[in-house]
């Protein structure tokens, strides 16, 4: 559990059974105002038999070990402090694979991936671990990665780039999907990538490097959760209501 706040900076680690801490670690930052902060969900990254805890949060990435949560790597300028902003609070939740690791800021902050195989101390510009950064982050909508492209949704308006993973180069850039507000993640599902508008249109995308709307569908919902794929169902949860969507309504 990760506790990011301007009440204290910590990651908690509890017994599942019992709830019982197992360790308690300070996760220190030098950054101040909203920025303490915190939206963004951990992650496990797992690379073979290696794992890591990736927390995200008041200006850093950061890996913590499992078995005692002391710090490996920390993912920084992401909110350079000789332009700092003290709104840049973190809310979407880092892009986290075996062998790449995409990192949102806020705002106008920047989108920074990494190779985290072999990672260690503070990861800025021109480190051996950083593969690229890109101008613009998504502010709210989580980064997707398939088939070696990263997919990023504009939170204001729903503007839909592609980079290549490997080189964070643009495939498209800013291509309209909806214009409204989008506060869920963009996700992938048989083959099509569904782009959820606060309104309720859910525009699906064609995943590739050329910009292709194949459907534009709409809910009578308020929606800012992310749809969840399950046992062939799509799961869409609006402000009320709950849809459960599947091929012949099975």
């Amino acid at each position: 559990v990760q506790l990011l706040h301007s009440g204290g900076q910590w990651v908690v680690a509890l017994d599942a059974a019992t709830g019982k801490e197992i360790w308690k670690a300070e996760r220190k930052s030098d950054g101040f105002a909203e920025n303490e902060h915190s939206y963004a969900s951990p992650s496990i990254w797992r690379h073979g038999k290696d794992a890591l805890l990736v927390t995200h949060g008041n200006d850093y990435t950061i890996a913590l070990r499992l078995d005692d949560g002391s710090e490996v790597w920390r993912i920084g300028d992401l909110n350079p402090k000789d332009k700092y902003d003290r709104t840049e609070r973190f809310v979407a939740s880092p892009l986290v694979t075996p062998e790449l690791i995409v990192s949102p800021s806020a705002k106008r902050g920047p989108l920074v991936a990494i190779n985290p195989v072999d990672a260690k101390g503070l990861i800025t510009s021109g480190s051996p671990f950083e593969k690229w950064r890109y101008k613009e982050t998504p502010d709210v909508p989580s980064p997707l990665l398939y088939d070696g492209l990263v997919y990023l949704v504009n939170s204001n308006n729903g503007m839909v780039t592609c980079l290549d993973a490997t080189t964070g180069k643009p495939q498209y850039a800013s291509e309209r999907s909806h214009n409204e507000k989008h506060r869920a993640s963009p996700v992938y599902v048989d083959g099509k990538i569904l782009v959820s508008a606060f309104d309720g249109v859910v525009t699906v995308v064609r995943p590739g490097p050329k910009y292709e709307v194949l459907a534009t569908n709409k809910l009578p919902i308020t929606q800012t959760a992310s749809p969840v794929i399950s046992n062939g169902r799509i799961y869409i949860r609006g402000w009320e209501t709950l849809y459960a969507i599947s091929e012949g309504g099975k």
